[in-house]
């Protein structure tokens, strides 16, 4: 990550950003505290999601959304959340690609960040029952998506191609 923010200034002793990205196995109790500390000395939290879980050969993983939330708690701060479930992650999205709402179709397996930052966004969303996805989860979710499907090699058929 500091590769993608390299044209700004980084600093290791007194951040005015912290960026929260995935690094899986790296997190720490010193790591979290030092977080915590630059929080709590100004720093604002930024974090390139805020999913709970995540998918892995190993089966289902904790997944960032549990660090900043407990940073956001400890600390009294609020992230900024600069990709799903956004609804401006979803804006640029569309602007990159020239489209409307309208002509977007969100196809994802997080019932949270996938269909309902789509939905937030203004977008219809398919929950496939692939990856991630746990039905009972799902179930339990306040969440509606417009479609589901099994599989994504379902989705000819869903929109009558």
């Amino acid at each position: 990550m500091k590769q993608d923010f390299a044209a700004l200034p980084q600093s290791d002793t007194a951040p005015r950003f912290i960026v929260v990205g995935d690094i899986g196995e790296a997190w720490s109790y010193a790591l979290l505290n030092e977080v915590f500390n630059n929080l709590m000395n100004g720093a604002k939290l930024i974090a390139v999601h805020k999913n709970r879980f995540w998918q892995t050969e190993h089966g289902l993983q904790l997944d960032i959304g549990a660090f900043i939330h407990g940073l956001e708690y400890a600390s009294g701060s609020e992230a900024v959340i600069i990709g799903k479930p956004s609804p401006a992650f979803f804006q640029v999205a569309l602007d990159d690609m020239g489209l409307t709402k309208d002509e977007v179709l969100l196809i994802g397996d997080d019932i949270d960040s996938d269909v309902g930052g789509a939905q937030e966004a203004g977008l219809r969303a398919i929950l496939v029952r692939t990856g991630k996805y746990r039905q009972a989860y799902a179930e339990a979710s306040a969440i509606n998506p417009d479609f589901i499907i099994d599989s994504i090699a379902d989705l000819p058929a869903l929109l009558g191609v």
